[in-house]
């Protein structure tokens, strides 16, 4: 199956994205979204589509398949392996609603294209999006777990977490750049992961996802550099 192509878009360009979404996702709810969003009634309520948990695997014949879109029957479908792990589970539709905003319109636009997938009169149609466990870095899945990021974690109710627990903006942790350098989740981030999921209601988010909103938004540094910072 060929990769969907899709342009560059600057972080920025996701933010607007999500916004645009939560901001009309709460209009038609007549309130504000706050966490834990709840991603399945954006998906089917919100946004009219059929969400479905099924053996992706057996019917893709794919071992690693976490999700799938069919753009031309709106339809999303998530592994049933997620059902009993909420945080991947809304991670995932989260992901795949990512690849309903950012990309249907790009296929939209080229579904004549032979480099697209397409249902064909007598065969079962063919998802247009894939998203596999070991999928990499591909644009498209990078953008779609992004989008899930903002998503399910908005900046401005991280934030506010983050200040219900520390009593700076910014919380120092001993030994950061260190484990970032190795690729590791310290022990004391994931402490504080848990710590802004239990103050910000972020209960459907795991915390290995949050380990991860938090370093990309800046809110935990190395706790060298904070005693620098008052030198």
């Amino acid at each position: 199956m060929q990769a969907l192509k899709v342009p560059f878009l600057k972080p920025t360009d996701i933010d607007h994205a999500v916004r645009e979404l939560l901001h009309n996702y709460s209009t038609w709810r007549k309130e504000p979204a706050k966490p834990p969003i709840d991603v399945d009634e954006i998906i089917e309520g919100y946004l009219g589509l059929a969400l479905e948990i099924d053996n992706l695997k057996s019917r893709l014949g794919m071992l690693d398949v976490l999700g799938a879109t069919w753009f031309e029957e709106s339809r999303i479908c998530i592994d049933q392996s997620l059902e009993d792990k909420e945080g991947r589970l809304a991670f995932t539709m989260a992901h795949e609603i990512g690849h309903w905003q950012l990309h249907r319109p790009l296929y939209e636009l080229e579904k004549m294209s032979l480099s697209l997938f397409q249902s064909q009169d007598g065969k079962t149609a063919t998802p247009a999006i894939v998203c596999r466990a070991k999928s990499g870095k591909a644009p498209a899945e990078w953008q779609a777990d992004q989008f899930a990021a903002r998503l399910l974690m908005p900046s401005a109710a991280i934030r506010s977490a983050v200040q219900k627990v520390s009593s700076d903006n910014v919380v120092s942790i001993e030994g950061l750049n260190n484990s970032q350098n190795c690729g590791n989740l310290i022990p004391p981030l994931r402490t504080i992961a848990d710590d802004i999921i239990d103050s910000g209601q972020f209960t459907n988010v795991s915390n290995e996802a949050m380990c991860y909103r938090l370093l990309d938004l800046k809110l935990v540094q190395d706790e060298e550099e904070s005693r620098s910072r008052l030198i």
